[in-house]
């Protein structure tokens, strides 16, 4: 996004990450509501994962099941991946903290 380049220009050394909460609610965006608790379950794994390789890796079973149905859930991971995957450098109590803007 444009703020996030923005942050860098002037603080390159800043960490900037997307909002893990605002990630969440435009994947639900673009899921009919009766997909919502199965698309929770499948999405936990991805923001719980220790690691980054772990959180890819459970991305990529929630995008394998959704994007058929969702294709813009896809679009929507893979566009703001690098900028999520910082969050996960964090501990478990520090994530709850920092997981919104």
């Amino acid at each position: 996004s444009k703020a996030c380049d923005a942050v860098g220009a002037v603080w390159p050394l800043a960490i900037v990450q997307t909002c893990v909460v605002h990630l969440l609610r435009n994947t639900f965006r673009y899921a009919s509501k009766k997909d919502w608790d199965a698309i929770k379950r499948d999405v936990k794994p991805i923001y719980i994962a220790s690691r980054a390789a772990a959180a890819a890796a459970a991305r990529d079973a929630m995008l394998d099941k959704w994007e058929a149905r969702y294709p813009a859930i896809r679009r929507l991971w893979m566009d703001a991946w690098e900028r999520f995957i910082p969050f996960l450098d964090y501990d478990v109590e520090i994530r709850r903290v920092i997981c919104t803007t």
